[in-house]
Order: C-alpha cells, then structure tokens, then sequence
C-alpha cells in the first residue's frame, strides 16, 4: 500500500498540533506519509511546519511535508482530513459564553459542550466545519474526517446529516475515567496518589492526573459506552488477568474513605449504578441539578468553569517549546513521547487493514447503543480497519442513564438543525431545551445577547 496523504486543518494549534505531528512522524507505519499542515495564522503555521521538518529529519520519517493557509490547495486527493480548529479566540469566547446567560441568571457549569454556552459554540464552529466538509466533497470524497473539535457530538452529527463526507468524532475524554478509576483502585495496583488529588481539565492539575491516566492505561481495560463527555463504564477488568473490577470499584469509591474524589461523579455513580467516566469537569455541562441559585450545587461539589488563564500559560508554554527545538536549543526528543490523540491509530487501521482497537469513537449510532435515537452520535469502542471506523455493539444503558443521554441528544439535534440553517424561532425552542433554563423571557434574552455579540462569526443568522 501507497502511505496515505494526511491533511491537519488548525495544524498550528500549540498543544493538538504537537501532539499529532509527533504521534505521525514517530509511527513506522506512516512513514513516507504525505502530511500537508494547514492553519490560518500564518507565523504559527511557519513555525509549526519547521518543527514538523525536525521530526521528519531526526526521526527517519521520510514524509513529504506542505503546509497552506487555504486548505483548499492540499485536500485534493486526502485520504483523511484532521481538524483541531476554533471560532473566535478561545478562552475569549469561552468566556463569554459563560459569562453572558449569568447576566441573566443561568450559571453554567462548564459552558462548553451542553448550556447556552453550548450552542453559541456550535453555532460559531459549524459554518467552518461544513465548508470544510464541502471542500472535502469536492476535492476528496472518500476521505476520512476525524473531527477533534468541540461541541463533538454537534459538529459531527451536523457532517453526518448534511454531508456525504465519512466522519468520526475523536476525543481524549475517557482518559480521566482511567484516572479516576486508577485513583480509587491504586493500593491493588501499587499506585501512588496524593490525598490532595484533583481530577478535572485544568492545566494547573495535570501534574496529578497525568501519572493516574498512565497507569490507568498500564493496569486497566475500561469499556465505556454513551455520548462524547457523558460516557459510562459497561466494563472494567484487570488488564494483566481480566478479573471483573466493577464490584471492587464500587465498594472502594462509595466508601467514607474516597468520599472527596469528584465528589458529583461518585454521587451519580451511587444513584444510577454504572460508573460516569469525564470527571465533575464535564459530566456537570448534562445534569439538570448542578445550577440551582437557592441550593448552589457547584459549592456542594466544587464545579468550576475552566481554567482560561492557565489555557493562556499551557500554549505559551507549547509555543515556546515548539520554537526552542526548532532553533535547536532543546531536542525534538522531548516530543517523542507525547501521548497519542488516536491519529495514526485510526490512519494506520483503515489504510493498512490493520483491525486496530481504539477505546473511544464517536460515530452515527446505527444500533451500536439499542436505546438510544439511531441517527445520534453515541460514543463507543470500535476497530480501525480496512472496512472503515467502526463501533463495537454495546449492551443497552440503564433506562434512566439512556433518558438523560436522549434528553441531550434531542436538544442537539436541535441546535445543530438551527445553527445550520441560521433559524432563531429553532434555536429559542431548543434553548428552552437546556437543562439549565427554566424561563421562556431568559431564554429569549440570553439567546439574542448572544447572537448579537458573537454576530461576526455567525453568517447563518444575519439574515
């Protein structure tokens, strides 16, 4: 087989950027790949494709690599397009998005994926990903478009539904499940954990989660199945001897003793009996009782939005590192050993026929979670191979976990059919959808504050 042609649409992205070329570069299977980078800033881009040319040097990679502010000189002919991009400066609109429905009233959680928060950054990132997909359309319709942006399951149903592009939904999530899990099963496993542990998405903590998700992935198989950042443990074994762990994890999480570890999730795991895997960080963006103004259940379990100024220190922190290596003051091995985002696993699965196990997809559900809406994004594990991305069939959801995934998926169809056809009447439907809202007047108001104050970046809506 011919090494396939790769197209990375936000290559410039700091973080995702670095963690894709190096996941390329370092893989023997792709080597004399064709990588094309392509991003909008153009000084990023220049210094990103450089880093990419000291891979491909020191690493014996033999790519041939481009790179292009307009991706429509380098897609003819993709074999599969990745996407990492953004709307608007990120934690600038991130911001916002929470910080205007609490003008109103509405305190998100998280305000990323789900919220008021959630469909503004749906109906920012939408019109960019169909253009892309429509160029995909034009320029290489049999390739693959593995989408890493977010709101996931949004942006992929709206590929799904409105273009005849192939698409999978790729997401780390799972990762804070095996940490979690690695945390309250860490004496079997020898595993050192801090009694300060923290578990959620802020860079200021990754220096106790990182560890955990490595021997999380050394000592467990966790099989998770549900929606992107709302996914559920079916099964949890020991990698080494495949003894079933689910009743020694219960047992230990829901004991006084691991009382303060993601204190929502363990309270969900107590009520509904399977296992939530994102960590209180996103698991609170679904739930109908975390915003209270009365009760304030973000104090009761320490919720909090994300951190943007430690997002600020992380991309200083990767472009500088990503400029030191380029001007030779530090060695591209310290870039080895990033962790994978799933890139060359499903490239080298499809091309290479190579039946590759991933543990995380996000892909039309079709059956694979029986009591869930069949045309939904549902997440699951699945198998790269020559057939394509496909997902594993799982066994159904509990009754009351598959109404609360329903619920969400219902109201993203909505968003999603309103944010591609720029219909206010539809998105104020869906918005009196959310878990969060309970008054038609706030809705309204919380819906035209924000279409007014993003109305640059939404062409759908200005007519």
């Amino acid at each position: 087989m011919p090494a396939p042609n790769i197209v990375i649409i936000g290559a410039a992205s700091a973080v995702f950027g670095q963690r894709a070329l190096s996941a390329i570069f370092r893989s023997e299977r792709l080597r004399g790949s064709t990588v094309a980078l392509v991003d909008i800033d153009e000084k990023e881009l220049d210094s990103m494709t450089r880093l990419a040319e000291v891979m491909n040097r020191e690493w014996g990679s033999g790519c041939a690599i481009s790179s292009a502010t307009d991706r429509r000189a380098v897609l003819a002919d993709a074999d599969f397009v990745i996407a990492s991009v953004q709307v608007g400066p990120r934690e600038e609109v991130w911001e916002k998005d929470w910080s205007i429905p609490l003008q109103y009233g509405i305190r998100q959680p998280y305000a990323e994926n789900s919220g008021p928060g959630g469909l503004a950054h749906t109906a920012r990132n939408l019109p960019l990903i169909m253009d892309i997909v429509r160029d995909m359309e034009e320029l290489c319709p049999n390739a693959w478009f593995m989408n890493y942006v977010n709101p996931l399951i949004r942006l992929s149903l709206g590929v799904h539904r409105y273009s005849s592009i192939k698409v999978v939904g790729m997401c780390h999530q799972l990762l804070w499940g095996y940490a979690m899990a690695a945390a309250i099963l860490a004496d079997r496993f020898g595993i050192d954990v801090p009694p300060d542990v923290r578990i959620d998405t802020n860079h200021e903590h990754r220096h106790f989660r990182e560890p955990l998700m490595k021997a999380g992935l050394e000592f467990l198989d966790i099989k998770a199945a549900g929606i992107n950042h709302f996914s559920w443990v079916s099964d949890i074994r020991d990698k080494a001897t495949g003894e079933d762990l689910y009743p020694l994890l219960r047992d230990r999480w829901l004991s006084a003793g691991k009382a303060g570890l993601e204190p929502l999730s363990r309270e969900v795991f107590r009520i509904f009996g399977l296992m939530p895997t994102p960590s209180d960080s996103h698991l609170c963006e679904f739930l109908p009782w975390v915003h209270d103004p009365i009760k304030k259940p973000w104090e009761k379990y320490g919720l909090h939005t994300q951190s943007w100024k430690g997002n600020y220190a992380r991309r200083a922190e990767r472009r500088e590192l990503t400029r030191a290596i380029v001007d030779g003051r530090e060695s591209v091995e310290k870039l080895r050993d990033l962790r994978s985002e799933g890139v060359p696993e499903v490239i080298e699965g499809v091309h290479f026929n190579l039946n590759t196990f991933i543990h995380q997809l996000n892909l039309p559900n079709d059956g694979l979670i029986p009591n869930l809406p069949p045309d939904a994004i549902v997440e699951v594990p699945g198998i790269s191979s020559g057939l394509g991305v496909c997902g594993l069939n799982m066994p159904p959801l509990p009754e009351p976990i598959a109404e609360l995934c329903r619920r969400e998926l219902a109201y993203s169809s909505l968003v999603v059919d309103a944010c591609y056809h720029g219909d206010r009447d539809l998105a104020l439907q869906a918005l009196l959808l959310d878990p969060t809202v309970n008054d038609i007047d706030t809705a309204r108001d919380v819906l035209n504050h924000l279409l007014r104050e993003f109305a640059q970046y939404l062409p759908q809506f200005a007519q």
